[in-house]
């Protein structure tokens, strides 16, 4: 169990951004639902950046007192402005800001795997694009529900949420 610290905005949300939080909640599950049959991925997966990785991956998480869900990936904690690869290769299926996630990029490597990377301050790709393994998506940030510059990086494989950490070793090419 963490217990963090956030702006109140992000534990209990304003009523002017309940519509945003739906609408990009609907977004997200209706990104989640498409299944690309063809692998695009190759190989292992990338740890993403440098900087301080926090396995936190199933964590209990308490914020301002207030019990919420678990979280969903792994954190690195790394300067703002340090550049974010795309972990493998895929299509680019959402880069945008989020109320929660902030500046965030989610990348579909097919069969169902997504990899999602959040709280960038920059932005370095675009919805659609196909990109590679080890490509530029983003830098380092602090925006959505943060409590410092750091990325948070998770993987949903056909809607289950996995530990990033235990892709890097498994070669998907074999």
């Amino acid at each position: 169990v963490k217990k963090l610290w956030v702006e109140e905005k992000f534990v209990t949300p304003p009523p002017e951004v309940t519509e945003r939080i739906q609408r990009e909640s609907q977004l997200l599950s209706s990104i989640y639902s498409v299944f690309t049959e063809e692998w695009l991925g190759e190989g292992k997966f990338l740890i993403p950046c440098e900087g301080e990785i926090y396995p936190n991956f199933g964590q209990r998480r308490i914020f301002n007192n207030k019990p919420r869900s678990q979280h969903s990936g792994i954190d690195i904690s790394a300067p703002t402005g340090t550049t974010v690869l795309a972990s493998n290769s895929g299509r680019v299926v959402l880069a945008a800001n989020l109320y929660y996630c902030g500046n965030a990029v989610i990348i579909d490597h097919g069969m169902g795997v997504f990899s999602i990377y959040c709280h960038f301050s920059q932005l370095k790709t675009k919805r659609g694009v196909m990109i590679s393994k080890g490509d530029a998506i983003g830098e380092i940030g602090a925006t959505g529900r943060v409590t410092g510059p750091h990325l948070h990086w998770s993987i949903k494989i056909r809607g289950s949420r996995v530990d990033p950490l235990s892709l890097v070793s498994l070669n998907l090419d074999e």
